[in-house]
């Protein structure tokens, strides 16, 4: 017996996939769906849209959200959740694996080890 996969499994699996309508966000992290409105906003998530324009969450989105929640709860302004969460995107990035570039770094990339005395 096949073990096919279903097409909705692989829309499920994904973790881009704008799914989630602000109501089940907002359930799901406890808040108000005017707090994820707020982030929204502020550009730091983008969700996708329904064909009737309404606001759809990826898992990606929501633990982004949830990150900034976590880190408006520590204290940190808005400006400062919004930088760390672009450098935490541009580490992300950095670690992601690229195929077209597979090379070691490069000397100047690692420096050269020497320290200058003089």
């Amino acid at each position: 017996m096949s073990q096919e996969r279903e097409p909705w499994e692989d829309v499920l699996d994904d973790p881009d996939q704008a799914l989630y309508p602000v109501g089940v966000v907002a359930e799901l992290m406890g808040v108000d769906p005017q707090v994820v409105r707020g982030y929204d906003k502020r550009g730091l998530v983008v969700p996708g849209r329904s064909d009737a324009g309404q606001r759809r969450y990826s898992r990606h989105d929501i633990q982004r959200l949830s990150r900034a929640m976590e880190l408006a709860g520590e204290g940190i302004p808005s400006t400062g959740i919004d930088r760390i969460l672009a450098l935490e995107d541009e580490l992300a990035r950095r670690d992601e694996p690229d195929a077209a570039t597979h090379d070691p770094p490069s000397e100047a990339d690692r420096g050269s080890g020497d320290l200058d005395d003089g």
